[in-house]
């Protein structure tokens, strides 16, 4: 049985590269995928051959990629790649990974992919047929290096439904609701061990804290379903319980629509 491991994508390349695509639907264009609403992104007006191309500005050594509210169907061909200068329209790239589009990538609306070594290049391309449908589409992605506390976590994290609707009532006690959509809210306590993960996870509050979205791999034996988009509702905490060397906190974030 694979160890769980805790993981967190904080520092996207993506958000800051020049992207392109190969099509763009009318009010759906590819930048849209550096926006933070997952639902909200880049629409093609085609499925076969699809590109979205990001040029990073630099080489930079790439561990993960995400992608958010994508609409591939099971036996969709995907391919990532990377290579040293534009590959718009190439037969094949310098680092190509075929990624096969499970059922379980399809029910989650989601890629993720750890590579298994690191791959260095300044230009990155998603190349994408579908075998239904009559465009592509995604919300997110996230394309950067990841990071992983030196120890195991404790596995008993929480999820609670919430939901920001309004319940108003008139003067005679009936009960009018604004409804708004249900989302989740997780706690999740870990202990912080080491002066190098303390270093970390002072950088994601730094980086992120509550004012800007990231990934978080709860389970890193079942990625597709265990990873979350979302926000921390305030900054990490650092309790300490061993002067310097070990710290006791929860995570508390929420997942972002």
């Amino acid at each position: 049985m694979a160890v769980k491991k805790l993981r967190f994508m904080a520092s996207n390349y993506f958000d800051t590269a020049t992207v392109t695509a190969s099509s763009e639907a009318v009010g759906y264009p590819v930048t849209q995928l550096q926006n933070r609403w997952k639902t909200v992104g880049w629409r093609s007006t085609g499925i076969t051959a699809e590109e979205v191309i990001a040029d990073l500005g630099s080489p930079k050594a790439v561990y993960v990629l995400i992608v958010e509210n994508m609409s591939l169907t099971t036996g969709a061909t995907f391919e990532l790649g990377g290579h040293a200068s534009d590959p718009t329209g190439l037969a094949h790239t310098t680092y190509e990974l075929i990624i096969p589009i499970t059922t379980a990538m399809v029910t989650a609306k989601r890629i993720v992919v750890f590579l298994a070594a690191p791959e260095t290049y300044e230009w990155w391309r998603l190349l994408i047929t579908d075998v239904a449908g009559s465009y592509l589409e995604a919300g997110r992605v996230y394309l950067g290096p990841y990071f992983e506390p030196g120890r195991s976590y404790r596995t008993q994290w929480t999820r609670s439904p919430a939901s920001d609707s309004v319940v108003s009532y008139s003067d005679g006690g009936q009960a009018s609701v604004s409804e708004r959509p249900i989302f989740w809210i997780y706690d999740l306590p870990i202990s912080i061990v080491g002066t190098a993960d303390e270093a970390a996870y002072a950088v994601i509050n730094a980086n992120c804290g509550i004012k800007k979205p990231l990934w978080i791999c709860l389970d890193s034996s079942d990625e597709i379903t265990r990873t979350v988009y979302g926000h921390f509702l305030e900054y990490i905490p650092f309790q300490s319980i061993v002067d310097g060397s070990m710290w006791d906190t929860s995570l508390r974030f929420r997942e972002e629509l």
